[in-house]
């Protein structure tokens, strides 16, 4: 058995990714850059997150900004994997407390501030316990926007109102209704529903409407069943629209 060897005409050139010596680089591509699809293996470069920071901010146009805030996510999901530190630690709340961050997002709608906020609570004791309460709070409200669809307001106005129009049905053929006093419970307690469905998270004006619905509801189911007069159907439809809404999102 012999061994042919075939030899290429001088001149004709390489084949491409051949080279004339080992170990050289590849052509580059030409295909456009593209972000990488996944953290995993991603080497975490503190000074990589500010240059991210700042190309994002002076990006030219919507999609590039939404590129670069991309891999942005993808460098503060690595800062987090790498374990905690102070340098790491002290970045993180940097680019909070500066308001850098404020309007990037990439192309999943995900906030580089939340994706901050997440890597700074995941570098454990005591780093997390330095996270601002408005950045926890931003956070919480686009995990909430995120992976809680808003059926429960919905379903608790919706259950509230049920409860006062059967309450309502009860006593529709009596000359006086069903009470002046069980008429105005029900109309503060609907007054109640719309603070507490409407106003800012966590708010001073949200906890009042909820305070409110759960005061009222109670009240109506008192009078409904130990009070020997009526509202048990619109206390109880109240207390659980409060329940509904006092559920945590996760």
């Amino acid at each position: 058995m012999t061994d042919t060897t075939h030899t290429r005409p001088p001149g004709s050139g390489s084949r491409p990714g051949e080279s004339g010596e080992e170990g050289s680089a590849e052509l580059p591509s030409l295909a456009p850059w593209e972000a990488p699809a996944s953290p995993a293996g991603l080497e975490a470069d503190p000074e990589r997150v500010l240059a991210l920071v700042q190309d994002a901010r002076m990006a030219a146009s919507d999609a590039a900004r939404i590129q670069v805030a991309g891999v942005l996510n993808q460098q503060l999901d690595a800062l987090a994997a790498g374990g905690g530190s102070r340098e790491v630690a002290d970045l993180l709340e940097q680019l909070l407390e500066s308001g850098q961050l404020a309007g990037l997002e990439d192309t999943g709608g995900r906030a580089c501030r939340a994706a901050a906020t997440e890597a700074l609570t995941r570098l454990g004791f005591p780093y997390a316990l330095e996270v601002r309460p408005e950045d926890l709070a931003f956070l919480r409200g686009q995990e909430g926007a995120s992976k809680d669809f808003p059926w429960r307001p919905t379903a608790a106005g919706a259950l509230l109102v049920a409860g006062i129009a059967a309450q309502w049905g009860l006593h529709i053929e009596e000359v006086d209704g069903p009470g002046p006093p069980l008429v105005l419970l029900m109309g503060l307690s609907l007054l109640s529903l719309v603070p507490a469905l409407l106003g800012p998270e966590r708010s001073a004006s949200q906890r009042a409407g909820l305070l409110g619905l759960l005061v009222l509801s109670l009240l109506q189911l008192y009078l409904g069943v130990f009070g020997g007069y009526y509202g048990a159907l619109s206390g109880g439809a109240g207390l659980l629209a409060w329940l509904l809404l006092m559920l945590p999102r996760r």
